[in-house]
């Protein structure tokens, strides 16, 4: 981008040399500092070429601006002689370089362009080395192979980000026999599609992981005004554009996605935990419909209150009578059996898993009373909860 206040001077700088040989095109111009401000901020160009005395705003201030505001556009001050002042308050300020107006030659401008070119090559290297290295920290936090003091040193070092945000996990379940290939695409896919498709101020971070079982996790750092059910339903969209776009349709649907109050890093197993086992049990319903997918995210979020039909379809933004038949039609069983079978799931797990008394138990799953906890707990499995813990225990 070209920011001068002169058409001349931003006639010149464009015509000097074809920009495109140098693996270049200019593709805005701004008349002003502030102008170039918001074209910068809305285009995010790699490089701006900007006069350093301009009315309304001139280049230093909008480098200053531009700088405050986090931009990584490489800036190159526009000056005259006189100017040189500036341009050392230019060069504190992140102007990389200056160009002399009037005066340049085409080969001093094609120096210039190789050395950003250079300079940006270096910077998506290393921002490569670092993407690698955030990679294997994310898995080893995920598999608990990390102490508390091991994470404290990679949140001094930048990978892991200090502030205690609120967070979402997703899992993704790819097919075994997916080619690498595929896989590779579906992640890099996955990777803009969260960044691109949330809103920069909700998301401060994503992280994105391949497991052995060719599952994708995803973790997304959320600010602490994010809505979650606003995030969920743009990743919903954007995963949804991304799932059509695959070839034989080798990707299946977003399986799990859960939301958590981040407190430290090592927290992460466990949501990892809780994710994978809505992918283990919920599976069957990987090309649900998004309205029968939104009824099942609420009722594993409020399964252990009392639920009725009528908030299940409002979440859904449906009606009861839609919600009911669009849901046995496409997971092959009433709404009712469903969390009947879901709740049983998470009953069984705190049965294994704890020491937690039955009757704590049937009111944590969401049965209310212990006696009609029983009773569908022996109709489901054939043994009571007692004997179930008490057989797994021997």
């Amino acid at each position: 981008m070209i920011v001068d206040d002169e058409m001349l001077a931003r006639k010149m700088l464009r015509e000097s040399i074809l920009w495109e040989e140098y693996g270049y095109t200019v593709a805005w111009e701004a008349k002003n500092g502030k102008e170039g401000l918001e074209k910068a901020i809305k285009y995010r160009p790699d490089v701006i070429f900007a006069d350093i005395k301009m009315p309304v705003m001139d280049g230093l201030e909008m480098v200053k601006q531009l700088n405050a505001l986090g931009n990584d556009s490489k800036k190159v001050l526009l000056t005259c002689y006189e100017d040189f002042d500036y341009v050392r308050d230019a060069m504190r300020y992140g102007a990389v370089d200056y160009l002399t107006k009037h005066t340049f030659e085409p080969e001093d401008l094609i120096s210039l362009l190789k050395k950003i070119d250079r300079q940006m090559r270096k910077e998506e290297a290393q921002q490569e080395g670092i993407n690698i290295l955030k990679d294997d920290v994310l898995n080893k936090v995920m598999e608990s192979s990390l102490t508390q003091e091991d994470i404290q040193r990679y949140v001094e070092m930048g990978i892991l980000p200090a502030a205690r945000p609120r967070y979402l996990v997703l899992c993704f379940k790819v097919p075994r026999d997916l080619e690498d290939e595929k896989c590779r695409y579906f992640e890099e896919g996955l990777k803009e599609i969260l960044k691109g498709r949330v809103d920069g101020r909700a998301i401060t971070d994503v992280y994105t992981s391949r497991s052995r079982e060719k599952e994708i996790y995803s973790i997304l750092l959320c600010g602490e005004e994010s809505s979650a059910a606003e995030i969920k339903a743009r990743i919903r969209e954007g995963i949804t554009s991304l799932y059509e776009k695959m070839q034989g349709k080798d990707i299946c649907w977003l399986t799990g996605i859960t939301y958590h109050i981040f407190n430290q890093w090592s927290n992460l197993a466990e949501a990892l935990k809780e994710v994978k086992d809505i992918v283990r049990v919920d599976g069957e319903y990987l090309k649900c419909s998004p309205k029968v997918i939104m009824a099942l995210e609420y009722i594993r979020e409020h399964y252990s209150k009392p639920l009725n039909l009528e908030e299940i379809a409002d979440y859904a933004g449906i009606s009861r009578v839609y919600l009911s038949q669009t849901f046995k039609k496409e997971m092959g069983k009433n709404i009712w059996d469903y969390l009947a079978e879901y709740r049983l799931s998470k009953a069984k797990e705190l049965l294994l898993a704890s020491n937690l008394k039955v009757y704590a138990i049937a009111e944590l799953c969401g049965f209310g009373s212990p006696q009609y906890f029983n009773k569908i707990f022996k109709k489901m499995t054939g043994f009571s909860p007692y004997q179930f813990r008490d057989n797994k225990m021997q």
